[in-house]
């Protein structure tokens, strides 16, 4: 899940770049593809899903369909998001690009958002989870 978000974080970012628009004219949310649950940094910052009623759920279905998504923030849209799901592999290309040529090692805000200082000390990498979610999301189409 952290992976998953940390690559909604940075494509956010990198969408707002290319749209030319400021990151709070475009919205993100990592959900699955039948709309059952939604991603969340729970309490402890770590990504969980919960259900569309806000009971946290286990996604351990074998059908496990994580989806990205972005989106205008404003009511009935602003025109940003058809050019974006039409640049949509030069997006991706250039999140992964941004990711990996960070000079942190595990993960920051410049990248793939805020770390845990424990992900940090055990040595975990939601950066390298991350750049996964992207090179899955390359391949894909």
């Amino acid at each position: 899940m952290d992976g998953f978000l940390g690559a909604a974080y940075a494509l956010h970012h990198v969408a707002a770049l290319v749209s030319l628009s400021e990151r709070q004219d475009l919205g993100r949310a990592v959900g699955d593809a039948g709309g059952t649950w939604f991603a969340t940094v729970d309490g402890k910052g770590r990504g969980s899903a919960k259900s569309l009623t806000g009971e946290e759920v286990a996604v351990t279905d074998r059908r496990f369909a994580p989806t990205l998504f972005l989106y205008d923030n404003y009511p009935g849209g602003i025109g940003l998001t058809a050019p974006l799901y039409d640049l949509r592999k030069e997006l991706i290309t250039r999140t992964r690009d941004l990711v990996s040529a960070c000079g942190c090692k595990l993960g920051c805000p410049a990248c793939v958002g805020p770390i845990l200082a424990s992900d940090e000390v055990r040595g975990y990498s939601p950066k390298q989870a991350s750049l996964t979610v992207l090179q899955l999301l390359d391949s894909a189409d």
